[in-house]
């Protein structure tokens, strides 16, 4: 027999051993935007990543890391494979886009890596790592007035990334011709 209890108070309580919700992308990327130092922002990007993993059923992270295995001994067709079957299945999933973005990129596949960051962006049009990569590859494709756009876009989200102004004015000199 199944007993039910009925809460006056509104609201169930959690289990104890049931898992937390994913943090609230927003409030973390509005968070990393006013992060007032560069140890505050990396641990604020850290959370963000591990908040936008949240949703990632078991098959597809197992598919990820061996992708990312693949990466780091640089097979990275190995790697774009293992990301084409973990999109299979979770094709809503925009970090798997960005991985596998990632992963075209080290495949010198720089037309696949902007069309992959374009639906990773579409999904998630806040994450500063998928801009800093497609500012990467359009460096990389020699168009420096993108690179330097997705830079701006980086530069918005998370202000103290790590050589950020410097980056910036790098881009903006090598798209514009003239320094900032």
């Amino acid at each position: 027999m199944v007993a039910v209890l009925l809460w006056l108070g509104g609201a169930v309580p959690a289990r104890a051993d049931a898992p937390a919700p994913p943090p609230d992308l927003s409030v973390l990327t509005g968070q990393l935007a006013r992060a007032a130092s560069r140890a505050a922002a990396a641990d604020l990007e850290v959370r963000l990543e591990r908040a936008r993993r949240h949703g990632l059923s078991p098959t597809a992270r197992l598919l990820e890391r061996g992708a990312m295995a693949h990466l780091a001994d640089g097979k990275a067709l190995g790697a774009v494979e293992d990301l084409n079957d973990a999109l299979v299945l979770q094709p809503d999933i925009a970090i798997l886009w960005r991985d596998r973005a990632q992963a075209r990129l080290a495949a010198r596949d720089l037309t696949g890596a902007v069309a992959d960051l374009g639906v990773a962006l579409q999904r998630d049009g806040q994450d500063a790592v998928a801009w800093r990569l497609l500012s990467a590859v359009e460096e990389q494709r020699g168009d420096w007035q993108a690179a330097e756009k997705a830079w701006q876009r980086v530069m918005a989200l998370d202000p103290m990334v790590e050589g950020g102004r410097a980056n910036g004015e790098r881009l903006h000199l090598k798209a514009f011709g003239r320094p900032t």
